[in-house]
């Protein structure tokens, strides 16, 4: 029975990141409807930690240094100078 909620736990593990990036696409688009997939940000279609980011997913790193935050906001994509192009 522990070996099946492990596996279980494992499982949800996994699918999280992808199910809280699709909703960070829906959210980004509310600020700028030209973002629709995660190639918005990221250069891979896929992306792991560590790979490379677009212009954008630059700009979004650089802000949250700036502005001391933990994690990126996508509210601050309003403030984004390239929005919608």
């Amino acid at each position: 029975m522990i070996k099946i909620g492990a596996a279980v736990a494992l499982l949800a593990l996994c699918a999280a990141p992808v199910q809280a990036k699709l909703a960070w696409n829906k959210k980004a688009k509310k600020y700028d409807a030209t973002i629709t997939a995660c190639t918005a940000c990221h250069v891979p279609e896929k992306p792991k930690k560590g790979d490379p980011l677009s212009p954008l997913g630059d700009w979004l790193v650089e802000q949250k240094k700036q502005r001391g935050a933990k994690e990126v906001n996508l509210e601050w994509l309003k403030d984004y100078p390239k929005a919608g192009k």
